[in-house]
């Protein structure tokens, strides 16, 4: 018995020497031979993935903000895992993303979401292609312009609860609000059905509150994707014994699972929608739905994956840089004058009187315009580097050759706050979109990538300036509001793939106006 306890223990110190050796040797090569040993980066990085992994899982640091110190030290482009670039340049983010760039995207960035069939997980230049083609129509600014009342109709919901809130002495989350605002209007618009999270108490709807919950925990997601597949199936019930704040999700999901099975099984239903959706552009205009009975599996999980996305990605891209934007005019009794001003140009109506104007009237504004356009330069919808992946001919990236199978990758947030192209990018400025010569104002617009660039840009942009249009102008010409100890340290925010806010969000008194 302690001879074979002997041989298992001797065994044990063979392997661990054997795992060791390869990491030293795996660590050597990565320094000194491999293709990108030229790059500079931390040492530890340039040697092993697990860096990274320290960096934000057991550090957790943000990403984005540890971006920006490490190309303070290192330069525009740092190696900061063995085979992955990331580049600070103005003139490298085009590289990267621009309509001839038809790269794949990053797998193990990608399939960290857990939608591996969704547009924006799709890996693929191609398949990407065809799936964004199949959805246009439906994002398109036409649509949008033709649905734009379905976003009032949210809005002015939203203005009621905020209303009766006011009555009962109580001031607002403008952030939540803002996302159920969001919410409500993407799913509607996507799918003809609305959760109703505006009806929610103090704007915590359990979906919104389960994925504000789940960011933190999007890094030990991406680097351990086995523990991902895990939590994603753990039932609702098992999820709500544990973390009581995420059971809103698989919930959510649980209720999306059901109505895809109920469109594919029973795909006339979709005629009695009010508009087309999500479900109509799938079944109806992908080359394949004519073979749908043999694809079944695979349809439900497009199907499902598009759904779970679009409502992630439509409540941050719109909630949060409002809420920047709302925070900073307050901030600032002038600019919020000036857009007041401007706003009764098209709405001189108080509150209670008249319509609202439409959004071609609200986008004749150009303070408005610049505003929002600010605010989207302030606040990332999404904070990471979207990483890529270099063409079998490799590719040059500002000036520098890279080699063929790099991942490679700049976030927006440098982008926006590169001090090269904006001048004094902390301070909050529409007239930076206004007050300079056309040909700066022209030049600042071809810097402006909120929603990214290239074929694989957000197709849901159109919808977002709508509902940025309909919300903030609303919000100013209806209440008058006043922060509720809100300072900047509120809007502090950690990157977990898009911005998670560490603070107490905007708060704020909404008093109706009198006009």
């Amino acid at each position: 018995m302690l001879l074979e306890l002997a041989n298992v223990v001797t065994l044990l110190k063979v392997c661990l020497l054997g795992w060791a050796t390869y990491c030293l040797l795996t660590a050597v090569y990565n320094v000194y031979f491999h293709p990108l040993r030229k790059f500079p980066g931390p040492l530890a990085a340039r040697a092993s993935n697990g860096w990274k992994l320290y960096m934000e899982v057991v550090r957790q640091e943000s990403p984005a903000h540890l971006l920006q110190k490490l190309h303070q030290q290192y330069g525009d482009v740092v190696r900061i895992r063995p085979n992955e670039l990331n580049f600070s340049s103005a003139k490298a983010y085009h590289d990267i993303y621009n309509p001839a760039a038809r790269w794949d995207k990053d797998r193990v960035q990608y399939e960290s979401v857990g939608a591996d069939h969704s547009t924006v997980c799709l890996i693929p230049y191609e398949e990407a292609k065809q799936r964004k083609a199949i959805l246009g129509a439906l994002f398109s600014r036409r649509s949008v312009l033709s649905l734009q009342g379905l976003v009032r109709r949210k809005v002015d919901h939203l203005v009621q609860v905020l209303q009766k809130r006011n009555s009962e002495g109580k001031s607002s989350d403008l952030l939540m609000a803002f996302r159920c605002v969001a919410l409500d209007a993407a799913t509607d618009f996507c799918f003809g059905t609305s959760l109703d999270a505006l009806d929610a108490p103090d704007f915590r709807a359990p979906l919104l509150v389960a994925m504000d919950a789940a960011l933190p925990g999007f890094a030990v997601m991406k680097h351990f994707p086995l523990l991902r597949k895990v939590a994603l199936s753990l039932p609702p019930w098992f999820v709500g014994r544990l973390y009581p704040d995420m059971v809103g999700l698989p919930r959510t999901q649980e209720m999306l699972r059901r109505q895809v099975a109920n469109v594919i099984t029973h795909p006339e239903i979709l005629k009695a929608k009010p508009h087309p959706t999500v479900y109509h552009r799938l079944l109806y205009h992908d080359p394949e739905a004519q073979h749908m009975h043999a694809h079944t599996a695979s349809r439900e999980a497009v199907l499902f994956d598009e759904a779970n996305t679009l409502m992630f990605e439509a409540t941050h891209t719109v909630a949060d840089p409002t809420m920047f934007g709302l925070f900073h005019i307050l901030s600032s009794p002038v600019l919020h004058e000036r857009l007041l001003a401007e706003i009764r140009t098209v709405w001189p109506n108080a509150p209670a009187e008249g319509a609202p104007p439409s959004l071609e009237a609200l986008e004749t504004l150009p303070l408005l315009t610049a505003t929002i356009k600010e605010s989207l330069r302030m606040a990332p919808g999404i904070a990471s580097p979207l990483y890529r992946v270099t063409p079998a001919e490799g590719a040059v990236i500002a000036g520098r050759g890279v080699p063929a199978g790099t991942t490679v990758g700049m976030s927006i947030y440098h982008v926006h706050h590169n001090e090269a192209l904006f001048a004094n990018p902390e301070h909050f400025d529409p007239d930076r979109w206004l007050l300079q010569p056309k040909e700066q104002r022209e030049g600042l617009d071809q810097w402006f990538v909120a929603f990214s660039r290239g074929p694989r840009s957000c197709p849901g942009s159109n919808l977002a300036w709508c509902e940025m249009y309909i919300l903030l102008s609303t919000m100013l010409h209806n209440f008058d509001l006043r922060l509720d100890r809100t300072t900047a340290n509120d809007l502090a925010w950690r990157d977990c793939l898009v911005p998670y806010f560490t603070g107490r969000h905007l708060h704020a008194w909404c008093l109706p106006s009198k006009g």
